[in-house]
């Protein structure tokens, strides 16, 4: 304690030292509910507005990725939806454009069948025409050389 006495003593402290405290504790009480309350509360008002802003900021960015992968997995199901669509209305087309193909296919070659029975039954009409006119003609070609 006498150490602590002598430090006062050199630095050339006297009685009026608890007098001065008690001053600077009053100041600082009055200065507080004046001053510092105040700029506390600006500095935590700062603070709510600039960086709790970022953590939001950071919060709405993530929503907006999550949002925007489910908007990207939902175009890409739409998208294949609308392949197979396209593509199941594309085989029923090929497939109606096949058949009708076939009974095209079916009708020429019933037409061929009908023209080329019409053309043997010609052929075989007129053979038999030749036919009775080469008896005729033989007959005839036998009569003149025989008189």
């Amino acid at each position: 304690m006498d150490m602590i006495i002598g430090i006062f003593q050199k630095l050339g402290v006297d009685q009026s030292i608890f007098y001065q405290f008690a001053i600077f504790i009053v100041l600082f009480a009055a200065l507080k509910a004046t001053f510092f309350n105040k700029l506390l509360f600006v500095i935590q008002t700062r603070e709510s507005k600039t960086t709790k802003l970022n953590d939001e900021a950071g919060d709405k960015f993530k929503e907006a990725e999550k949002l925007s992968e489910k908007f990207d997995n939902e175009i890409q199901k739409a998208s294949e939806e609308a392949h197979s669509k396209m593509s199941s209305i594309k085989n029923e087309s090929l497939k109606k454009i096949m058949d009708e193909q076939k009974a095209q296919e079916a009708k020429v070659l019933a037409a061929y069948e009908e023209e080329k029975k019409a053309a043997i039954s010609e052929v075989e009409a007129k053979r038999e025409a030749v036919l009775q006119s080469a008896n005729e003609l033989s007959d005839s070609l036998v009569n003149k050389l025989v008189n």
